[in-house]
């Protein structure tokens, strides 16, 4: 009598197999699909926050101008008139004649400003928004 496997259980073995690998790569790919989402979300996030920290320290301290739009504030810091603004799907920041972008195109997508009361600003970037108080000068 021969021993080994027949045609029937080796084809059995290897349809259990390729299911069982084919299940592990499905599940390997939506991990890495969910990692990339979570990555390229976290890094958005993260960008809004260095955003937020720097506009609020200057609100902070500075005079906000009576000049200042709903998409534009206009800040008394010291001598210097400094200006932020949505530009191009970018965050400019405009002090005299200098202007500084600190996103790339399309990071914000929202930056909008509300007075309340003097001297203070609610700051609304993207999916956050933020009251800002600034000094009296």
């Amino acid at each position: 009598m021969k021993r080994g496997f027949t045609l029937v259980e080796l084809i059995v073995a290897l349809s259990l197999m390729t299911a069982l690998i084919g299940g592990l790569l499905y599940a390997f790919g939506n991990g890495l699909r969910s990692w990339r989402q979570i990555s390229s979300r976290a890094a958005t996030l993260q960008i809004e926050n260095i955003t937020a920290e720097r506009l609020c320290r200057d609100i902070r301290g500075s005079a906000i101008m009576t000049s200042s739009t709903s998409e534009e504030i206009f800040l008394k810091i010291g001598p210097d008139v400094v200006s932020y603004k949505l530009e191009g799907g970018k965050v400019r920041r405009k002090k005299g004649g200098s202007v500084s972008y600190w996103t790339s195109e399309g990071e914000i997508k929202k930056l909008l400003f509300s007075y309340p009361v003097v001297d203070q600003a609610i700051v609304a970037l993207d999916g956050v928004s933020f009251l800002a108080c600034g000094r009296n000068q």
